[in-house]
């Protein structure tokens, strides 16, 4: 039966009545009131309808409370699936169900591998499905045992316990009790934080590093003994709830922070002691706090987080919120091990999950991972052998969390499944404590095993940021320059060690002995390299001395080493004082063609100059879409109903109605591109788009043939196509899914410089069923910077009057950003990051003619500390567009 019940404002229900059936599993939230201190109060002042799969509230309900920022504690779920048994032989078999029937809920913690014997086995696979895909499923030969529900058995209990609760503040609930039996709702588990810290303020530390989609806070606790200075020791990392509706890793955590704070420095708690006083232990509990609320895997823009990562291969470039300031908190910290909890399945998962290639480490990542399973006995007599699994071999997928952590920072992040059942009744919780507690202990109490120590400089005895490498493991790590620490995590053995630091003598000390379980200290002394100077000047063709700045890069490889600057008043002369070496010597002026030059530094001083020339912003292309589509060619139109980003057209791939079966539409731009004397080149446009996720999208492709071969091309917003359906050939970068406002594209056409013939086209792709409303793109242009005057842009182009410069540039902290208005009126002058993404806006005002100046401090919007890496300024005043690339060093 379905019940729709209508509350007034005071949370009585005024009637009772639903004319329709749902579809699709909805989950409805309501505005409510109080649970704890960070709820507010918020009267409804409108009726609120609820749709139940079942009278889970009694008609006198009380309304659902509101956290702080007026959004929901929970959400009634109603649920149109439900879980299957089906029994296969093998991943083939399983790719095969697949492609013939796909499956909305399909995640891999369905799949469950049963060993007969070291050497075989077969697959168990749990889906989540609605009566039609079982009715496909059939009809495919395949037989489905449909299985009792705990997980929504577990989750309508928690919304009943939710409603029954909420008056009671969550110390009060907890009274007496040292660990959860019960699921916190989202705002008491920041409450819990908080009161940690206030409650043990010399040993935790509450944070928060950003927001959800909802603006729901990212929070966490830092434990250690000095919790408010940083100290020569590893960090930990314990993360939980990347996927809504696997929470069972957020009361292991929650129950462990209790558990390490209530019992340091108390007798036969040693090893809690040891751990507080020698680690600092960063615990992230619930990063998917949207999801957790609506009890969905996804994030609220419907996006899988633990496919949002950008891996070793690039394919999936980062676009969600929560993913950025993941990565963002990790790249400011120095991890050197973590995990990624989730349920579903009883097994930790090391890398690779992307490639079936072993990971550098993999010896060792297999001894962590045995860390965790071997004190967790339900997990270590599991389905999987010893209770641990490769990713890959597991099923392989891309994207995902550990293999960035593990690839770009170093860090060992070893995901660990701590259910088999996602989201487990209450009553389980206190037995999963009692599997896991001890499991916790040791795993991060690990982080100290294979090699540590500290790098010093003998000249100055002040800590170096060195790398540490060990020979015949190709995954190097680096040092906290802070404090000059190091943690190589190694498996048992004897290792060449190297260390490098920029300035120094590299230093390999050979034999050195390690026993996992038992660290081995090793500090290292590193004396300094021999110097010698390069001088010269920077001027424009006239001879006249420019204000500009010279980067120095290592060569053959590209690694940033400094930067000297320049000024018109001293004829443009520089100095450098750099280590004996092959450099890459870089002379960068605003409004000047950038000019580089090989140098080699020696005992003899030596001199490079530089003659730069005059540069221009060229349009070669801006199109929107006001005029028709008189650029383009192909099966796109204008969309119906006309919309537009900031005007009233926009193109798209089904005007007025959705895209078809098996389509390949393409739109293609009618006049081919010619890059030859570009230096720099910058695609920008804006776009939306609904397609169905991992069978439909739509690609941007290069042809620089004439059209006879195309290359997808990469944004900040696409992900890599599956290989099924539409979406083929797989590993290439599409857009799919959904993304209901319109968001900034840009990709640098940096590998395409110089090239003649350049095409560019949108091609639209689609399956046999399941049809949305498409692609919407907007405010499309290309444009390059040339030297001045060295060749005209296409017809109907435009040279620009507008400019845009830094000052300094590298930079670190902060840089002024000049900028050229051409005529008055309303400027927007913004920060870009490399994926096209607005960070910070700068301007958006109206301004008279002239230069202006801002000062960008290096922050996002958010107000966190952006990564240092390469940005763009880019203005935009009427009809006029300018940009500049920016330089953030550490």
């Amino acid at each position: 039966m379905l019940w729709c019940a209508v509350f007034d404002s005071g949370g009585k229900r005024a009637s009772a009545s639903c004319p329709r059936k749902p579809s699709g599993r909805i989950m409805t939230m309501l505005g409510f009131n109080g649970l704890s201190r960070r709820w507010a109060l918020a009267p409804l002042t409108a009726l609120l309808l609820v749709a139940l799969a079942m009278p889970a509230l009694a008609a006198d309900a009380p309304a659902i409370p509101l956290d702080e920022n007026g959004l929901p504690a929970w959400s009634i779920v109603q649920w149109e699936n439900f879980p299957v048994e089906i029994t296969l032989p093998d991943h083939a078999d399983l790719d095969r169900l697949l492609q013939a029937v796909p499956l909305k809920a399909f995640d891999r913690e369905q799949v469950s591998v049963q060993f007969e014997d070291p050497k075989h086995y077969h697959l168990v696979f749990r889906p989540r499905v609605t009566e039609d895909e079982v009715a496909a499923l059939e009809a495919a030969g395949y037989a489905c045992k449909r299985v009792f529900d705990e997980e929504r058995a577990a989750r309508e209990a928690a919304e009943k316990a939710w409603a029954q609760n909420y008056p009671m503040s969550g110390r009060a609930l907890r009274e007496g009790i040292k660990t959860f039996n019960y699921w916190p709702t989202e705002p008491e588990v920041g409450t819990f934080l908080q009161d940690l810290a206030n409650d043990y303020p010399n040993l935790a530390r509450h944070f928060t590093y950003g927001t959800s989609v909802q603006g729901r806070d990212l929070e966490g606790i830092v434990i250690s003994d000095n919790v408010n200075d940083t100290e020569p020791e590893p960090e930990v990392r314990l993360a939980a709830t990347i996927h809504g509706n696997e929470p069972p890793g957020l009361i292991m955590q929650l129950n462990f922070a209790e558990y390490l704070l209530s019992n340091y420095g108390q007798p036969g708690h040693e090893d809690v002691t040891d751990l507080v006083d020698n680690y600092e232990i960063h615990i992230m509990p619930l990063h998917n706090p949207d999801g957790y609320v609506a009890d969905q895997r996804y994030n609220a823009n419907g996006v899988d987080l633990n496919r949002n990562f950008p891996e070793p291969d690039p394919l999936h470039d980062v676009q969600e919120i929560e993913t950025v300031n993941f990565m963002n908190y990790g790249e400011n910290h120095h991890f050197v091990l973590s995990t990624m909890s989730h349920s579903g399945a009883l097994v930790m998962n090391y890398e690779w999950d992307h490639t079936y290639t072993l990971a550098p480490d993999d010896a060792g990542l297999q001894l962590l991972s045995l860390e965790y399973s071997t004190y967790n006995l339900p997990m270590y007599n599991g389905n999987f052998p010893q209770g641990i699994t490769n990713g890959a071999a597991w099923y392989l997928i891309s994207g995902s969390l550990q293999d960035w952590v593990y690839d770009q920072t170093g860090c060992w992040d070893i995901t660990s499944e701590l259910s088999n059942i996602k989201w487990p009744s209450a009553g389980a919780l206190a037995g999963l404590w009692d599997d896991n507690r001890e499991s916790l202990m040791h795993f991060t109490k690990a982080a100290r095993y294979g090699v540590n120590g500290v790098v010093t400089g003998s000249d100055t005895g002040l800590p170096l940021d060195a790398t540490v490498t060990v020979t015949g493991i190709d995954k190097s790590v680096s040092t906290d320059p802070e404090h000059g620490d190091y943690y190589k995590l190694l498996h048992t053995g004897t290792f060449d060690i190297t260390f490098e630091a920029e300035g120094y003598i590299t230093r390999t000390i050979q034999g050195v002995s390690t026993t996992w379980g038992t660290p081995t200290v090793l500090n290292v002394v590193l004396d300094p390299l021999a110097h010698g100077d390069v001088a010269g000047t920077v001027t424009n063709n006239q001879g006249e001395g420019l204000t500009a700045s010279v980067n120095f890069y290592t060569y053959p490889l590209g690694e940033y080493v400094t930067t000297v600057a320049t000024g018109a008043g001293n004829g443009g002369a520089y100095t450098a004082h750099l280590v004996y070496g092959a450099y890459t010597a870089e002379a960068v002026a605003n409004g000047y063609v950038t000019q580089s030059a090989v140098i080699t530094i020696g005992e003899e001083p030596i001199t490079q100059d530089f003659s730069l020339a005059a540069a221009e912003n060229v349009v070669l292309v801006s199109d929107d879409f006001e005029s028709g589509l008189g650029l383009w060619t192909g099966g796109w139109g204008l969309s119906d109903p006309a919309e537009g980003y900031n005007s009233a057209n926009s193109l798209n791939d089904s005007p007025g109605s959705t895209y078809p079966d098996n389509s390949n539409n393409t739109m293609t731009l009618a006049e081919s591109l010619d890059l030859s004397d570009a230096m720099e080149g910058t695609i920008s446009f804006m776009a939306k788009w609904h397609l169905e996720s991992d069978w439909d999208g739509c690609f941007f492709e290069i042809s620089t043939d004439g059209g006879t071969e195309w290359t997808p091309l990469a944004t900040g917003f696409t992900s890599g196509s599956s290989g099924m359906g539409g979406q083929l050939p797989g590993g290439f970068p599409i857009f799919e899914g959904e993304r209901a406002n319109w968001v900034a594209n840009e990709v640098d056409l940096a590998p395409y410089l110089g090239q003649q013939n350049v095409l560019l086209r949108f091609r639209l792709v689609s399956d046999s069923s399941v049809h949305y409303s498409g692609f919407y793109l907007d405010d499309f242009e290309v444009m390059v910077v040339r030297e001045e005057s060295s060749l005209s842009p296409v017809p109907g182009a435009e040279v620009l009057a507008a400019a845009v410069e830094a000052w300094p540039n590298p930079f670190n902290p902060q840089t002024t950003v000049k900028f050229t208005n051409p005529v008055a009126g309303p400027v927007n002058v913004g920060i870009y990051d490399v994926q096209g993404r607005l960070i910070r806006t700068l301007v958006r005002a109206d301004l008279a003619a002239g230069d202006h100046s801002r000062v960008w401090d290096g922050r996002a919007a958010d107000g966190g500390r952006a990564a240092s890496g390469v940005y763009f300024a880019r203005m935009m005043a009427g009809d006029k567009v300018a940009g500049t690339k920016l330089l953030m060093v550490k």
